[in-house]
């Protein structure tokens, strides 16, 4: 097995930052994939314009998880500005690292779309 599928069944096995944010600061968000029953809520704590924690909770497939556990790493210590001006294949290549066929791409791309709900807020 290659260096890529190790690292996404990693995070698939041992998701990162996995919980709720309650409290001042916290903005959060949540989404859904209707077709396969995937959900991804983020947690974002927010303080003078910078990402402070990342938390995340949600039911899905290996690609959704594994998404969702690397984007969080990537967030954290990131100001708002910073990830306001990234395209979602900036988020995608920067943030997540991996890619899927095209037939799994609403797995892939359902963390960026949680991400991008909260930051528009």
């Amino acid at each position: 097995m290659d260096l890529y599928r190790e690292d996404v069944l990693d995070h698939y096995e041992h998701p990162r930052n996995q919980g709720e944010l309650t409290g001042e600061g916290v903005e959060s968000a949540r989404d859904s994939n209707a077709s396969c029953g995937d959900m991804v809520q983020f947690y974002l704590k927010i303080k003078k314009g910078r990402i402070e924690e990342v938390k995340w909770k949600g039911i899905g497939c290996a690609i959704t998880t594994a998404a969702a556990s690397k984007l969080s790493e990537y967030l954290r210590g990131r100001t708002l500005q910073e990830i306001r001006k990234m395209s979602e294949e900036d988020l995608l290549s920067k943030g997540i690292g991996f890619t899927v066929n095209p037939g799994r791409m609403k797995c892939l791309m359902l963390p960026v779309a949680v991400v991008r709900k909260v930051l528009d807020r």
